[in-house]
Order: structure tokens, then sequence, then C-alpha cells
């Protein structure tokens, strides 16, 4: 399913602030099983919203248009064992597809840090919320759950999206700006 810049955009962005603020009334909600479904499902929504819009947003400051967004599976389905390719197939993703020849245009490390913001933006604010919520004083269960949650998605950038997703397209990208063997990098 493509969704136009113009339409998807303002609804992702719509999505942060819904969980953000659906977080910050989660704090006073005296009901322990409450307060962590709300604050779950929130970070859930935040990391979701918040992917496609660090590709936009830092796709756009360096004059690359996005062409449409999407909702697809997930990069994770390539991962060379059969069982996690299987089950990384069932990973939905919103996807953001950029021009491919404005983004060609691009030095490598700038491209590099378009195809990373995602990933940087989405476990960024999953991580502040779950400051918030250790600040804020949420239940135990509630912190524990932001917390296991928190972990299974940095654990889940560390192990998968570094060979077979975004991370691991960053880290391509600043290869290719990196001197050879016996350049010193520097002119003379």
């Amino acid at each position: 399913m493509r969704i136009r810049p113009g339409v998807a955009a303002p609804l992702l962005l719509l999505c942060v602030a819904a969980s953000g603020l659906g977080i910050a009334s989660a704090a006073s909600s005296s009901n322990v099983a409450v307060q962590a479904l709300i604050m779950l499902v929130s970070m859930v929504v935040v990391f979701f919203a918040s992917h496609p819009l660090g590709h936009l947003f830092l796709a756009m400051a360096y004059g690359v248009r996005t062409e449409y967004f999407f909702v697809g599976r997930s990069d994770f389905r390539k991962l060379p064992s059969k069982f996690l390719g299987l089950a990384g197939g069932f990973v939905p993703t919103i996807g953001t597809k950029l021009m491919k020849n404005e983004l060609a245009k691009v030095q490598p490390r700038r491209r590099g840090y378009i195809f990373g913001a995602g990933a940087i933006v989405s476990n960024s604010l999953v991580g502040i919320e779950l400051a918030y919520v250790l600040e804020a004083g949420f239940s135990l269960l509630a912190s524990l759950l932001g917390a296991l949650f928190f972990i299974a998605v940095i654990a889940t950038e560390v192990l998968f999206s570094t060979k077979v997703g975004d991370l691991g397209k960053m880290a391509n990208e600043f290869k290719k700006e990196m001197p050879g063997p016996g350049v010193s990098g520097h002119s003379p």
C-alpha cells in the first residue's frame, strides 16, 4: 500500500504526538494494568511512527524528496537464518521510498545518515519515553515492561538491523568514504 508523503507525514506526526500524550496521561492512572498497557502501546506507536519520519526529515535536510510511504514487510525477512528470515517476514514496517535519482547525488556519508535516521530516531524516542516512565514514578510493572521493550528494540537493531536493515545500509554507505589501505586520507 502506497501513501503520499503529504498524507502520511501528518498522520505519522499525529501518532507520535498521541503517543506522547498517551504516556503523559498514563502517569496519573492509579490502575497498574491500564498504566502499563497505555505505556506499552505508546512506546510501540512512537517506535513505528517515528521511524519513517526520521528518514523523511533527514532526507529533506539533504535535498532528497520522499516519493511515497508504504506499509510492507521488514528487511528482516532477508536474514540468512531460515527461521529468522521467515519470522522477519511477518514483522510489518512503514517504509519510506526516497527519490532514487536525488538520493544517488548525495555523498555516501550523508546517504548513510539518511538510512540510519529511522532507527536512530525511533530508538531514541522510545528511550526518552522510558526515561519519562522511570522519572514519573510509573508502577513497577510499567517500568519493567518499558525497560524490556526498550532492550528488545535495541537488541533487534544490533542483532538484525546491522546486518540487513537500515543500520547495515548506513554502515555500507560509510565504508564507501573510507580511504583504502595505505592511504592516509590527508591532502599534501
